[in-house]
């Protein structure tokens, strides 16, 4: 009892000392910046700021006077998110509607309350805008590969490899953001040879260092080396993706770059050049980036690393994109559209397509979300500039800023603070406002900049002007401008700052992503037939080999089972026995039971990925099928797909299981074009086409008995499209060169024509039980034709709207004939007869050449695409199927056997 009348004493005591002092006080303030009103307190009050946010999830503030006492009971001045309930009452029934207590303050001398619990208390300096030296790769086939360029001095230039080691390439991939194991060291300018100043050479690093800057290396600038001797590195890429800054520069025709947030090195994220993004946005639940394609008129998706492309929308030609944005809580994506002068949202998927503002729009621009109320804002650049917001569905609009605005630009939400930031382009201005449209504030004006993008992130409003060559940040009072990393771009058109575990629960997520299981495949390589090689496995776009140690049988089994082969007979080889591999190691210490059905079920993940003691001299390899094991037709393999890679030479079978493949050896085939498959004799059929002439050959599925079929090349032929019919001994083939189409025995004996007078055919379908051939013609007049095997009853299916018609299917039972236009760029269905024809898919960046089908899927190649691409046969659901790893593909044929084309 006597401490507690001490403790009175002493706190009556304090206040008489402090004496009155002036405060700021308002009621229900919604930005306490513009609080203007001053009182004086009594001798024993203090300063106070009250933060609360309503059941409407609108904040406001209350600012004035308060007690000592009561100060003192807050705990020192100390945050207090959330007053305690009494327990003696119940809570509200609608919680929804209740109002939360964010934060409770004290201060104690003249206007200290102001900005007490406002985002502009405790500025950062928590992640930096700059560093000493900076990091980029280049040249590389992904982000996490390539060679190392260094920004000194003002000047990018390369590194010597001398005494370049892996403990140099972990330093690099560290300052990338990247995980440092296994990171791998390669000189000789193996990626991409500079053309600027080498800056280093004789870097000696530990590994441990957290810049190159730290490391031993000879003096700046100081080299006798040339470029052919440039260093570069290859970093793991199953790495979490946090930390991130990505950016786009427009001004390198769409180019979107991974820049770390803590030390502003940078990599390209390699994409085609077929694509130029104008604006994007990133879904970090599964780390996928949406861009706008303003050229292609299309809504695209791919993964974070720039593989697994997938075209969400097709929009029509009067189409003019400018902003997209995601919601990754509810799952829908918007855009704006100056073309059509309209705002529009669709599901993740590009079902739902909605129109949700479509009148009153000028030139509408920026656009962003707040996924907790539905709301959408946006900015309009036309004649009577403006910012708005809507609901979801377009109800509920009402404009919030009018005037004094000129270009408005890109928009960014504080969650924490419910503030809207946005930059007007031709004011060069940075301002905000509540989500309600009140409490205006110019926070920064520079009149020569040219303001586009803005995000929010820490105690930062990052932004990017168009005037400058770099990144560009301020504090979020507008103190404190500065460029972020080094000056490298030439029109930053977008920026997204990404921490996992900040900022608003469903829009960033607790922990980061690093990679998708189904998009793991492996491949067979190195000495061997199709049936057995060196293992290699494909994550994130990135290749690596695996480790020998504790490699056994049981481990085959599961990569067989993967490339579609019987796991009774996986045999695994060790010691580089199938040939040594190049680059990352990604696994060592498999431990797989042979039952599972994919490698990353034995017990692999992030926390182990690349993590190794071992060099290539140990990579792992499998032998699915020993020469004295079964033969093709007893090992059952069932469900695969066939193709050609042109630029490879190859033919390859993939298992459309898993999508992992092995290479047919082909004694790497100048120009393999047409293929099909008889699951009679289990033979695989191919062309070749070579100038003037074609040859047809034949291959058992090891690639082990290559033959031609006859006895020469067909003198003048160009052989594009291929079938067979077992059933009745035929062997079907367009001959574009000689304007025909040819029919005879697989052995190539009893040639006979079906069919003269044909322009340029291409592709080729085969009705079995009626005994009737379906071909394409490209020609002068394309069409689309058929005839009996014996080349009577000739008939034009089609001949209208059509362009470049390539690849042809057909689906017997349901009596339906898929084609493609190369030309068109449309995928599209009819009847045999020609009826009821329409258009499934169109893709304006795309050249389809083949088409083929299973029971669920159509799956075709397009010489645009690095990959096999697979659609629903309804045509929706585009998506990559397997590794976007080849050049070329031409003809491709999918093997079901519960399906029968």
């Amino acid at each position: 009892m006597f401490l507690i009348y001490i403790a009175l004493f002493v706190s009556v005591w304090r206040c008489h000392l402090i004496g009155a002092i002036n405060c700021f006080k308002c009621a229900n303030v919604a930005d306490p910046g513009q609080c203007g009103t001053l009182s004086s307190c009594a001798g024993d009050e203090l300063c106070f700021m009250e933060k609360k946010l309503t059941g409407s999830l609108n904040v406001y503030y209350n600012l004035g006077c308060e007690k000592q006492l009561a100060c003192d009971a807050l705990g020192g001045g100390d945050t207090i998110v959330g007053k305690k309930r009494n327990m003696k009452t119940r809570p509200p029934k609608d919680r929804t509607k209740r109002d939360v207590t964010l934060c409770n303050k004290c201060c104690s001398t003249d206007n200290c309350n102001q900005l007490l619990c406002s985002d502009l208390e405790k500025p950062t300096d928590s992640v930096p805008a700059s560093s000493d030296i900076y990091v980029r790769l280049v040249g590389g086939s992904n982000a996490y590969e390539g060679t190392v360029e260094v920004f000194f001095n003002g000047r990018w230039g390369s590194i010597c490899d001398d005494n370049w080691t892996n403990n140099d390439a972990q330093v690099v991939c560290n300052m990338l953001g990247y995980q440092g194991n296994g990171a791998q060291a390669f000189g000789g300018g193996y990626y991409y040879p500079g053309q600027n100043v080498i800056w280093l050479t004789n870097v000696t690093c530990g590994g441990t260092e957290p810049s190159l800057y730290q490391c031993q290396h000879g003096q700046w600038g100081v080299t006798q080396c040339l470029h052919n001797q440039d260093a570069g590195i290859a970093c793991s890429s199953v790495t979490p993706e946090d930390d991130v800054i990505f950016l786009l520069d427009t001004g390198f025709g769409g180019v979107i770059f991974r820049m770390n947030l803590r030390t502003m090195s940078f990599t390209p994220i390699p994409l085609s050049t077929l694509y130029s993004p104008e604006s994007f946005d990133y879904d970090p639940s599964l780390g996928r980036i949406y861009f706008v394609d303003a050229r292609l008129l299309q809504i695209i998706s791919m993964k974070f690393d720039g593989t697994d492309i997938r075209v969400i929308k097709q929009l029509d030609t009067n189409t003019r994109l400018d902003k997209i944005q995601i919601d990754p809580l509810n799952r829908m994506i918007f855009y704006s559209d100056d073309g059509n002068n309209l705002i529009c949202s669709m599901n993740m998927d590009g079902s739902n397509f909605t129109q949700v503002i479509k009148s009153n729009l000028d030139n509408p621009r920026g656009i962003v979300l707040d996924p907790r109320s539905k709301t959408l804002y946006w900015t309009d650049w036309g004649a009577q500039p403006k910012i708005e917001a809507a609901s979801y569905d377009g109800s509920n609009r009402r404009t919030l800023v009018n005037n004094n605005i000129k270009w408005p630009n890109g928009l960014a939400i504080d969650y924490d603070t419910n503030k809207l930031y946005f930059v007007d382009g031709g004011l060069g201005t940075i301002e905000t406002i509540t989500l309600q449209g009140t409490s205006r504030r110019e926070i920064y004006k520079d009149a020569g900049a040219h303001l586009f993008s803005i995000d929010v992130f820490d105690e930062y409003l990052y932004y990017t002007d168009w005037n400058r060559d770099t990144l560009m940040r301020i504090r979020k009072d507008g103190s404190g401008q500065t460029p972020v990393g080094p000056p490298s771009f030439r029109e930053l058109s977008d920026v997204r700052v990404q921490k996992y575990g900040t900022n608003l629960a469903g829009v960033t997520t607790p922990s980061p992503v690093h990679f998708d299981p189904s998009h793991v495949f492996v491949r067979m390589s190195g000495v061997g037939d199709a049936t057995g090689g060196r293992v290699e496995i494909f994550a994130n776009s990135q290749w690596g080999t695996i480790c020998d140690d504790h490699w056994d049988d049981n481990d085959a089994k599961v990569v067989c089972h993967m490339m579609g082969f019987s796991r009774e007979n996986a045999k695994a080889t060790s010691q580089s026995n199938q040939g040594s591999g190049f680059g990352i190691i990604s696994l060592d210490e498999v431990n797989c039971t042979g039952t599972e059905n994919h490698i990353v079920d034995c017990g692999f993940g992030p926390q182990n990925w690349a993590v190794h003691d071992c060099t290539h001299n140990e990579d792992a390899g499998v032998l699915c099928e020993a020469p004295e094991a079964l033969h093709f037709q007893e090992s059952n393999i069932d469900n695969f797909l066939v193709f050609c890679d042109v630029v490879s030479g190859l033919l390859i079978r993939m298992d459309l299981n898993t999508y992992s493949y092995t290479s047919i050896a082909s004694n790497n085939s100048p120009n393999p074009v047409a293929i099909t498959f008889d699951p009679n004799d289990k033979m695989i059929y191919f062309s070749e086409v070579y100038t003037g002439s074609s040859e047809i050959r034949s291959s058992n599925h090891r690639g082990s008995d290559i033959r031609t079929v006859g006895n020469s090349l067909i003198v003048g032929a160009v052989v594009d499209g291929l079938a067979v019919d077992k059933s009745r001994n035929l062997l079907f083939y367009t001959d574009a060169g000689n304007k025909r189409i040819v029919a005879m025995a697989p052995d190539g004996t009893g040639l006979r024509v079906v069919a003269t007078n044909v322009d340029q055919p291409r592709g080729l379908a085969l009705d079995k039980k009626a005994g009737v051939v379906y071909w394409t013609d490209w020609g002068v007049t394309p069409k689309i034709e058929k005839a009996n095997y014996d080349g009577t009853n000739r008939q034009t299916i089609t001949s209208t709207g059509l362009k470049y018609p390539n690849g042809i299917a057909l689906d017997v039972a349901a009596g339906l004939l898929y084609f493609c236009d190369g030309g068109t760029q449309t995928i599209e269905v009819m009847n045999t007869d020609g009826s009821n024809r329409k258009v499934l898919y169109t893709d304006f960046g795309s050249h389809f050449f083949g088409i083929t089908l299973t029971s669920k899927y159509i799956f075709y190649s397009d010489w645009n695409k690095f990959g096999i691409m697979r659609l629903n046969r309804d045509g929706t659901n585009q998506t990559p199927a397997g590794p976007e790893s080849f050049r070329k593909i031409n003809g491709l044929y999918a093997y079901e056997s519960s399906y029968t084309q």
